[in-house]
């Protein structure tokens, strides 16, 4: 579940097809870097990265103007097909969001998602005080092997 934190998807993309025939969804692997109550905590978890481009999450695109998430990627021709749903999705999140550090500014209820892209470098800032996961310990014992891509902040594809 996502909760106010920095974070940068660094594994391949899961597809979960739900039983009722609803659109799939997608998960991944991420670090997360968050703070609870002036105590930060450094971890790696499996999120739903296809929360991120929901119609009610918000991608913020200069530090102040957002746009409906959703609106983000090409969808497809013919609204009725799951298959090409997914395929659109999939193709965006690899391309545009995978890999890119991001920071989740709040979150309202379980799927709606205020976010922005951030620099590698504002990444990489690690409180000094953070409390890290064994899994998270091993990125910060290896920070240097670590290359995260970097997003023009006025861009929002």
């Amino acid at each position: 579940m996502y909760k106010k934190s920095k974070l940068v998807f660094i594994d391949d993309l899961q597809q979960h097809d739900p039983k009722d025939g609803g659109a799939a969804y997608f998960t991944a692997k991420a670090l997360v870097i968050a703070e609870d109550n002036a105590q930060y905590h450094g971890t790696v978890e499996t999120l739903r990265i296809s929360d991120l481009i929901l119609k009610q999450s918000s991608f913020i695109y200069d530090g102040v103007h957002s746009r409906e998430a959703h609106k983000l990627y090409t969808w497809p021709r013919n609204l009725g097909d799951m298959a090409a749903w997914a395929a659109s999705k999939k193709a965006f999140l690899e391309q545009h969001v995978m890999h890119f550090p991001i920071q989740i500014h709040s979150v309202q209820e379980q799927h709606h998602l205020s976010w922005e892209f951030i620099t590698p470098e504002q990444f990489k800032k690690t409180p000094q005080n953070i409390q890290a996961s064994p899994a998270f310990q091993q990125y910060l014992d290896h920070i240097g092997d670590y290359f995260f891509l970097r997003k023009e902040r006025n861009d929002p594809v």
